[in-house]
């Protein structure tokens, strides 16, 4: 009997440890749960053509983010991040939620006819999907994102988008982006001219299935009281009128993709970094969050030959790659939320695994040097904006820390000594169990 007690103990501490491991295995994956239930999906139908591949995408990513409300009655569009009215064919007060600003007054667009044999399953009517709000008519194609980037994304044929903005609000503009070169503007228009819904990249630059946004050679600016949103038309050309702005073109389909980076609003920095970006000196920006408990990060591209990749994380850490066929130095930003690495007031950053030396904004956004690398940052309450200064170019990686590298080495180091003690505390005590079955056993 007693024998039969010390196994059965066994059994119990092998169950509970089992129990665990499970847990442990569950926590490692936020989305066990969340998204393993198949009643999870609303219930659109499957559909064909253009319904097919946004309920497609929306499917294999298994997260539809932030949803989105929207009434048919009142035209009322509300989201955590974007509020909006939709009212025969006009949009109002486009409003940016994560700082209460509106940046669109009104907005409509103006066309030609689109054939329903060119792409078939456009007109479905007004509808939201997931954290996506589409209004479309025979003309035109407008998609609203609820998300800390606030991509929104207007196609329109043969005709214009007319836009008010708020009067107290700042616009900037330029109608020959020098960072963008002639043949990657060229194959953005090419790919609204010409194969839009047709294609992985034209579906991209509509939707924004990627969240990513490239620049062309017309880009405008607001800045509405510290929020920025930048405007990229393609295939089209615009007209400035005090607050009033008409993107035409009459020869085919534009296309104009908006965006909030999330990183730079209400930042005391604002007018100078805006500067740079008109300049050609910032070419790249990428801002992660987290949005309904999966890391979304959005980039824009102000630089055709730049890429800035997230890679992932770890403890305290969050990874980039960035690489470029030239070989001019540039500075990219980065904007990490405090919903996914906490702002202690500090940054490290490490390129190419060697620390980069730190130094003031002002000096980083003058800096010349083909050799050294520097960083700076911009601590706010919404997380930490980080400039970094690439002297040269191949392929980078870029490791940012929220607490020193040496010091998050020496913690990872103490904690996995301790994790070996308690298993080897487990194994021992398994042994003197198994040890005191067989002096029982003896005994008996």
């Amino acid at each position: 009997m007693k024998t039969k007690a010390v196994i059965a103990i066994i059994l119990v501490i092998l169950m509970v440890l089992s129990v665990g491991a499970i847990a442990v295995t569950e926590m490692g994956n936020p989305h066990a749960n969340a998204y393993g239930n198949s009643s999870f999906y609303p219930n659109i139908p499957p559909g064909n053509g253009l319904n097919a591949t946004i309920n497609n995408h929306f499917k294999s990513q298994h997260n539809y983010g932030a949803k989105l409300k929207y009434s048919a009655s009142s035209g009322l569009i509300s989201g955590k991040y974007m509020n909006s009215k939709f009212k025969n064919g006009i949009f109002t007060n486009v409003t940016y939620n994560l700082t209460s600003k509106v940046m669109i007054s009104s907005m409509y667009a103006t066309g030609t006819s689109i054939s329903s044999s060119t792409v078939p399953g456009l007109f479905s009517g007004n509808r939201t999907i997931g954290s996506m709000f589409i209004a479309e008519n025979s003309s035109s194609f407008f998609v609203l994102h609820n998300n800390p980037a606030s991509e929104s994304n207007v196609l329109v044929n043969n005709g214009t988008l007319y836009l008010t903005i708020p009067s107290g609000a700042t616009i900037y503009n330029t109608t020959d982006n020098t960072q963008v070169t002639a043949s990657a503007n060229a194959s953005m228009n090419s790919q609204v001219n010409g194969s839009l819904f047709n294609s992985t990249a034209s579906n991209n630059m509509m939707f924004g299935f990627n969240h990513k946004m490239n620049a062309g050679k017309n880009m405008i600016i607001i800045d509405n009281k510290g929020t920025i949103m930048m405007m990229f038309i393609h295939n089209g050309s615009f007209t400035i009128t005090k607050n009033k702005i008409k993107i035409s073109n009459s020869k085919g389909p534009l296309m104009v993709n908006f965006v909030i980076p999330p990183g730079m609003q209400n930042l005391s920095k604002n007018h100078a970094f805006v500067k740079n970006i008109i300049n050609g000196k910032i070419s790249s920006e990428i801002a992660l969050n987290r949005v309904n408990g999966t890391t979304e990060n959005n980039t824009v591209n102000y630089n055709s030959s730049v890429f800035l990749k997230y890679t992932g994380n770890a403890s305290h850490e969050e990874m980039f790659d960035v690489n470029s066929p030239i070989n001019n130095h540039t500075i990219v930003s980065i904007f990490i939320s405090n919903s996914t690495l906490a702002n202690t007031g500090h940054i490290y950053l490490k390129f190419d695994g060697k620390l980069a030396t730190y130094v003031n904004e002002s000096a980083l956004l003058n800096e010349t040097s083909t050799t050294q690398a520097y960083y700076s940052y911009v601590n706010s309450s919404a997380g930490m904006y980080v400039l970094l200064y690439i002297p040269h170019f191949s392929n980078h990686t870029v490791d940012v820390y929220n607490v020193s590298p040496s010091s998050l080495a020496a913690s990872l180091a103490s904690v996995s000594y301790t994790d070996y003690y308690i298993i080897g505390g487990i194994i021992a005590a398994i042994a003197i169990i198994g040890v005191a079955a067989v002096v029982v056993r003896k005994r008996k």
